[in-house]
């Protein structure tokens, strides 16, 4: 016994002394055990006594309220038996056992006459089977390799929504292949599946409520694999997760009302059991359970391989009530219970009679109704005539069931083979259209140029024309010329006859050479995704065709040489065409956004004046590329979520609620509503279970990190693979693991995300294609929406005002480095210099204004600290004359950058006037009714809501009517958006108002 379980002794005297008696015995016969939650594991002397290594699966518990000890093996080895083997029996497992003989006082008392201890039904039915009474544990030897999943089996909830999986998995081993099953549940807060268990639903259960509904027979196996099998022998079955001995009756309520149950169960004693258990959860819910095993083999799957038919399963003895045990062919074992001792169990799941669930033909005739009812009579032949009616009437009625049998299986064949030829030909008709489709595609792919495709898609083409070759001669030709240029782009050689590939050797030149090809290919698909999307802007425009044809030439000359002057001309050509400004924009920032990446220097100026950026054109555009209310919507999910714990945990709200207010003041009157009306729902029920409003929108912040992650450990991943210099080969596997399924998430939000533009697409797939190209950095611009452009330009003055920053203090401490200056005066000051340097990052960023600044005194700190170091006033003029101009130069930065980020906040808030609810009026009192209603439920003071409201009044105007007057210059004094926030939040009623208050 382990230190620990020797350590959890009770008090009192007879306290844990069975416990003792019981692990003792344990340890004797197979050795110490290990703890295990509030169990000890042992190897069961039964099943995993001969010595190999075993997960040990004998728990063994001490009960303190009843005083006893708790022995039960897993793989469900009868108790008895497993204290059989130790040497113990059922009374040992109590503190205080009761000793035969002993009476009162002391005295013997007379000796009773020892029964056998009841047998269960299955037992006897293993017994009469000739069935060993534990299953015997495989020795699989050493393990070989790493668990590879081979399927996975979904449990669907009535309504067909997925509850969870269960994973089938195989490891192999030295002596064949280990199966394990995995668990995992659907968490639909997350919208993820995570480990554990899920509730006790049958599998396939829609099918079997509709087989239950139309009074159809179920089947009920012990795996899914059965399962599967069984329907497609065309009946409805199922089974629960996790295989023998885990049907609950929580899964047998499923069935209630069912005609009739066929229950199969597996060819070994927990198949048996596990049978018996189904069934007698099902009696009193369904008409009639029958139990069959296979007729060769272990389950059903064995069943139909080795040749035999759904109706050929034969009933087991015991369990199948129709079926009894025939006595002389049980044999018991000595070291086995005494099964055959007694009579035999009687049925715990009798069949109804026949008028409710059909019965069976030989009951149908002796209960039925209509059978004449014959009386004794004293002469003989009328005996002889009555006896000879009811002979004649018995064969009547055979002679039409057997007719009306045979009638039945024949239309049942023919139904059958109805059913097999349509399902043929619908097999036929869905490999032809996928064939079609496999074939356009690789058309599609030849046409547009192998050249033009990643390492990734060539694959895949290669892949979709090789698995078609055999049944399309286009695929066949597909796959020699796609063979034909991997050897010749890359080197490999792949034989398409027996699917061997080898590498050519290859000088470092070649590679190199080769490397440098795939990036020009990678630039080149993005030149080419650019012009496409540049021509379909010309032939949108209402201009002459020939106009059209020239300006296509010359979008054709800037992608083959896509330099700042091509850019220029292709600007100078679309305003000579009188390509609207808007167009123009747009063409701008399509060529930095998708092809400008690698060629446009930040100092270039065209179409316009200010540096060539893909944000800056971005906002030369004057509306978003990216609705702004769809770009909102997962993010709002996110908040609901957020406000909904909140809630939940009584924490405030109110800082969420703001932040709903103003992320929903961009989205249009529907989605609004129904954001609306979400937040009532939480607000009414903070502990109910709420789907996504909106659950396939991208998380753009989410795909962005993962993007950037996948480029930093792709390439290095594989370059550890390719080299195979056996260094952490398995980290390499894992971490190749690890991108691929950063890549699947990548494709997934490419193909099917709602939310994304066409362009940001565009830019996806041409970044995947670049990091396949060896290329490891990512466009700073990777979506296009207003939010993430604003973010870019953020980070930019940032970086900015950093570099500023640092130039202004290494010219600071030149100064301070002079000869007329004490030693180590710039050493003494460092906190000073520090706190200026500080300040005028923030000033430069556009963080704060000049007048913050001057308000933080540092520049007046710095040269008090000169002076109190004694540096001489001249030197000391000097500094004040270097922090006045630096000074000057940040705020002029800082105004740039806050210019920038206010003209983002500009487009944002012209969408907010353009969708916020017209009625009712701004001054009118029910606006002024539902403002007060706000602040009241907000939770402020009845001063405080004076104080809003006396604000309010004083406004003579709505807020989109400041927005229209701004001046060009007027610096803003609030953080950008953050006013139409507020309006949002407290100053307008409407479908929106109740995020002003907490939803």
């Amino acid at each position: 016994m382990s230190t620990s379980a020797r350590e959890r002794r009770p008090a009192g005297a007879h306290a844990r002394a069975s416990w003792e008696r019981v692990t003792a015995a344990l340890e004797k016969a197979v050795g110490a055990g290990r703890d295990s939650g509030s169990w000890t594991k042992y190897c069961c002397p039964v099943h995993e006594s001969d010595g190999r290594s075993h997960n040990p699966s004998l728990g063994v518990k001490y009960l303190p309220d009843v005083g006893r000890t708790k022995v039960e093996c897993f793989a469900d080895c009868p108790d008895t038996l497993v204290l059989e083997r130790v040497g113990l029996q059922i009374a040992d497992l109590y503190d205080e056992p009761l000793h035969r003989g002993v009476g009162i006082g002391g005295r013997r008392a007379p000796a009773r006459a020892t029964r056998p201890a009841p047998v269960s039904r299955a037992d006897q039915a293993i017994a009469a089977a000739g069935l060993a009474q534990v299953k015997p544990s495989k020795d699989y030897g050493r393990q070989l390799g790493r668990a590879e999943t081979i399927a996975t089996y979904p449990y669907v909830r009535p309504d067909g929504q997925v509850a969870g999986e269960v994973i089938r998995k195989h490891t192999p081993h030295e002596h064949g292949r280990k199966k394990e099953f995995y668990q995992r549940r659907w968490n639909s807060q997350s919208g993820r599946m995570e480990p554990g268990g899920f509730p006790a639903i049958p599998f396939q259960l829609p099918a079997v409520l509709a087989a239950v509904a139309e009074g159809r027979t179920v089947y009920i196996a012990e795996g899914e694999e059965d399962v599967l099998a069984l329907t497609r022998a065309g009946v409805a079955a199922t089974c629960n997760a996790a295989g023998a001995g885990k049907w609950k009756p929580e899964h047998a309520r499923w069935l209630r009302g069912a005609r009739r149950v066929v229950v199969i169960a597996d060819h070994d004693a927990p198949g048996f059991r596990h049978a018996d258990k189904v069934a007698q959860t099902l009696t009193g819910l369904v008409g009639e359970v029958r139990v069959v095993q296979a007729r060769g083999g272990k389950d059903f799957r064995d069943h139909v391989l080795a040749g035999y038919e759904l109706g050929e399963l034969t009933p087991v003895p015991g369990l199948d009530y129709r079926t009894p045990i025939d006595k002389a062919g049980v044999v018991a074992s000595a070291g086995e219970a005494a099964l055959t001792a007694g009579t035999a169990a009687s049925p715990t799941h009798p069949p109804r009679t026949p008028d409710l669930d059909g019965g069976s033909p030989d009951m149908g005739l002796f209960l039925s109704d209509d059978a004449p009812q014959q009386h004794h009579d004293d002469t003989v032949d009328r005996i002889g005539g009555g006896f000879a009616q009811l002979i004649r009437m018995l064969m009547t009625e055979m002679m039409s069931r057997a007719l009306a049998s045979h009638q039945a299986r024949k239309a049942a064949l023919e139904q059958w083979q109805r059913m097999e030829d349509q399902r043929r030909r619908e097999h036929e008709a869905q490999l032809e259209a996928q064939r079609k489709a496999a074939e356009t595609a690789l058309a599609k792919a030849k046409k547009q140029g192998w050249d033009h495709l990643s390492r990734s898609q060539i694959a895949a083409a290669l892949q979709e024309a090789v698995s078609w070759a055999p049944d399309s001669e286009i695929a066949t030709r597909m796959a020699a010329d796609l063979s034909e240029h991997i050897r010749g782009r890359w080197g490999v050689d792949v034989d398409l006859d027996t699917g061997k590939v080898t590498v050519e050797s290859a000088t470092p030149q070649m590679v190199a050479q080769m490397a440098a090809a795939e990036r020009e290919r990678a630039d080149a698909s993005r030149l080419s995704t650019a012009q496409d999307r540049m021509v379909a802007m010309v032939a949108a425009e209402e201009i002459d065709e020939s106009v059209k044809a020239q300006l296509y030439a010359q979008i054709e000359q800037w992608s083959k040489a896509p330099t700042p002057q091509g850019l220029t001309a292709l600007g100078t050509k679309l305003k000579e065409a009188k390509v609207g400004e808007h167009t123009r924009a747009r063409f701008k920032f399509v060529a930095l956004y998708l092809g400008g990446p690698g060629f446009a220097p930040p100092a270039v100026t065209e179409l316009g004046a200010g540096p060539v950026q893909a944000s800056a054109a971005l906002r030369a555009t004057g509306e978003p590329l990216v609705d702004p209310g769809e770009e909102v919507k997962n993010r709002v999910d996110t908040m609901l979520m957020d406000y909904q714990s909140r809630l939940r945990h009584g924490l405030p709200t109110l800082e969420v609620q703001a932040r709903l207010a103003d992320a929903v003041s961009v989205m249009t009157p529907e989605d609004r509503e129904l954001a609306r009306d979400r937040g009532k729902m939480i607000r009414a029920n903070p502990a109910g279970n709420y789907k996504p409003l909106w659950p396939d929108h991208v998380d753009r912040d989410e795909l962005a990190a993962t993007v950037r992650a996948y480029a930093a450990l792709a390439p290095s991943v594989e370059a550890r693979i390719a080299r195979a210099d056996g260094l952490d080969p398995q980290w390499a596997l894992d971490q190749r693991d690890r991108a691929e399924v950063m890549r699947t998430r990548i494709d997934k939000a490419i193909r099917s995300g709602k939310g994304l533009a066409p362009l940001e697409k565009d830019q996806l797939r041409a970044v995947l294609t670049d990091i396949e190209a060896g290329k490891v950095s990512v466009p700073d611009m990777l979506l296009a929406d207003d939010r993430s452009a604003a973010a870019v330009d953020r980070d930019r003055a940032d970086e900015i005002a950093h570099q500023a920053a640092a130039i202004n203090r290494r010219e600071l401490e030149e100064i301070l480095a002079t000869s007329a200056a004490p030693e180590g005066t710039a050493r003494n000051v460092r906190a000073d210099i520090d706190r200026v340097t500080a300040e005028q990052t923030r000033l430069a960023a556009g963080r704060i204004s000049l007048r913050d600044y001057e308000g933080t005194e540092a520049d007046d700190r710095l040269l008090s600290g000169l002076i109190a170091n004694g540096v001489p006033e001249p030197v000391r003029n000097q500094v004040k004359k270097h922090l006045d101009a630096t000074r000057e130069d940040s705020a002029i930065t800082g105004r740039q950058a806050r210019r920038i980020q206010d003209r983002w906040a500009d487009r944002r808030e012209t969408v907010q006037v353009a969708r916020a609810p017209k009625d009712p009026a701004y001054d009118s009192p029910e606006r002024l009714a539902a403002l007060e209603l706000n602040l009241r439920n907000a939770g402020l003071s009845e001063d405080e809501v004076r104080q809003c409201l006396a604000a309010d009044a004083g406004r003579a105007k709505p807020p989109s009517a400041a927005v229209k007057a701004k001046p060009e210059r007027q610096q803003r004094l609030t953080t950008p958006g953050l006013g139409v926030a507020m309006q949002q939040s407290h100053h307008r009623s409407g479908p929106d108002k109740d995020f002003g208050i907490g939803a």
